[in-house]
This record gives structure tokens, C-alpha cells and sequence, in this order.
């Protein structure tokens, strides 16, 4: 029983897939030719939002199934937004200097029903007076001025306690390594898989700790 379910949300997961790219490459074939009109476009666009947010929609549910043991439901409850869960989470905060990655990141994160903010800099997050909502951290390793892993040790010494997940492009067992042992929840090799972040990220904010003074 649970192979065939497994089986049947592996399938599901193919044409959720299939129907984005489907999506993206009309998409940017009709971005190309400059006579499309403005508001074909618009809805080419839209169409491509939807089909990202089913997509990873079904990703969340199959690795929820293969991951957590998770039986989904078939059909999304009554005014549940689609199906896209809107978690209580006040912000899911990405710092990384590659834009791509933060807006990649982002996407997914966002189209799942998180909320999330994305900085350029450990320091532009620092000044953005974010941090005190931010109930999970994304965080890049190498970055240019303040790196992740100096940001991890400020916010130790400073006594504040938050969920942080490293990405990299640069990873080693030595540097995973570190960063676990100061309090990471994982450390992810660029590129990850849609479906690994999505567990990481759930497992950071479950086991989160409250602290005082934050809400």
C-alpha cells in the first residue's frame, strides 16, 4: 500500500514537473519575440507562477510521504489557499551574494507558503532591523565582507538563538562539520535538491527554541 502510494505521488510529481517546464518555456519563447503584446505575456507569466506552485506543492507532499511518513490528503481543505499551506512563521530570512540563488530560493520557499525576505550581505540583513522576526536563517558560507560562518559566531556570542541553514558551493565534512557544532541545523552542498531544503527547513523551524524577548 504504502509502495503504490509512493509510486502514485512519484507520478504526480512527473507531470507537476513536466507542466512547469512546459510553462517556463512558453514563457520565454513568447518573452523573445518582441510583438507579443504586453498582456499575453502577463498571463504567460502567470501561468508559469501556478504551474511552479504546483509543482513544488506536490514536491512537499511526496517528500513528506518518503521522507516523514506522511499520508496526504488527496484534496485541499476548504479555504486552504489552493492547497499551499500558509505556515505560521513570522520570516524565513536568505542571505546569499548569488542572486540567482536567493531568488530560486525564495520561489520555492514562498510558493509552499512560507514567508520570506532575502539579503545580499550578512551586514544587509544586520542593518535591516529583520533579524529579530527571522525564525530560520538561510545562510550562504562564502560571502564577501561578514561570511556565514562569522555570522553563526556573533549571533552565539550574542546569545541569540536561531535556526541556520547553511548552502554552499565550496562544502567539506570539515566545514559541515563546524558548522553543526556551532548549532547549525545542516549544512547543504549547492546545488540541493527543491525537496532536501524543504525537509531541512521544516525540521529547523519544528525544532526551534523560543527566546525571550522575541515573538
Amino acid at each position: 500500500m504504502r509502495e503504490q502510494l509512493e509510486e502514485s505521488w512519484r507520478l504526480k510529481l512527473e507531470e507537476a514537473s513536466s507542466r512547469y517546464k512546459a510553462a517556463t518555456a512558453q514563457y520565454r519563447t513568447m518573452l523573445a519575440e518582441q510583438s507579443v503584446a504586453t498582456d499575453a505575456l502577463m498571463r504567460a507569466r502567470q501561468a508559469e507562477s501556478r504551474a511552479l506552485a504546483e509543482y513544488a506543492q506536490v514536491l512537499r507532499t511526496f517528500a513528506d510521504l518518503t521522507i516523514h511518513g506522511k499520508v496526504p490528503e488527496e484534496q485541499p481543505a476548504a479555504g486552504s489557499n489552493g492547497g499551499v499551506t500558509v505556515r505560521q512563521v513570522n520570516l524565513i530570512s536568505i542571505v546569499d551574494d548569488d542572486e540567482s540563488v536567493r531568488e530560486a530560493t525564495k520561489t520555492l520557499l514562498r510558493s509552499v507558503g512560507y514567508q520570506v525576505q532575502t539579503f545580499v550581505s550578512a551586514e544587509n540583513l544586520l542593518n535591516s532591523g529583520a533579524l529579530g522576526e527571522t525564525e530560520c536563517l538561510i545562510l550562504d558560507v562564502r560571502m564577501p565582507g561578514i561570511d556565514g560562518l562569522e555570522l553563526q559566531r556573533r549571533l552565539n556570542a550574542d546569545g541569540f538563538r536561531v535556526p541556520i541553514v547553511f548552502i554552499t558551493a565550496h562544502g567539506d565534512g570539515t566545514l559541515r562539520r563546524r558548522a553543526i557544532e556551532a548549532g547549525a541545523v545542516d549544512l547543504l552542498d549547492k546545488p540541493f535538491a527543491a525537496s532536501t531544503l524543504l525537509a531541512t527547513v521544516e525540521s529547523a523551524l519544528g525544532g526551534r527554541e523560543a527566546v525571550p524577548g522575541r515573538t
